[in-house]
C-alpha cells in the first residue's frame, strides 16, 4: 500500500541527473560518440592539399595519418606492428 502525501518522486531517466561527462559534437560530423576522440585532436591545417584525415596525440603530439580513430586506438594502447 502506498500513501500520497503530495511529494512524488519522478523516476523518468530523462530528468535524472547524468555523471557522465558530455561529448561534444561538431556540426560537421557523423557523431563522435567514442571516448578515444576526447585523447587526440583533427588537424585540418596540416592536411591542406590531402584528403586523408589527420589525427594529433594530445599527449605526445604524434600526427597520424590516415587510419582514421582505430589506428590512434592502438596507439594509446601501445599496440606494436601496426603504429609506430
Amino acid at each position: 500500500m502506498s500513501s500520497h502525501d503530495g511529494s512524488t518522486q519522478s523516476s523518468d531517466p530523462s530528468t535524472a541527473q547524468s555523471s557522465q561527462p558530455s561529448i561534444s559534437m561538431s556540426s560537421g560530423s557523423r557523431g563522435r560518440t567514442d571516448l578515444t576522440w576526447g585523447h587526440c585532436r583533427e588537424a585540418p591545417e596540416l592536411g591542406v592539399g590531402c584528403k586523408k584525415t589527420k589525427l594529433v596525440c594530445l599527449y605526445c603530439a604524434k600526427v597520424f595519418v590516415g587510419g582514421g580513430i582505430n589506428r590512434f586506438k592502438q596507439h594509446l594502447a601501445g599496440a606494436k606492428g601496426e603504429v609506430e
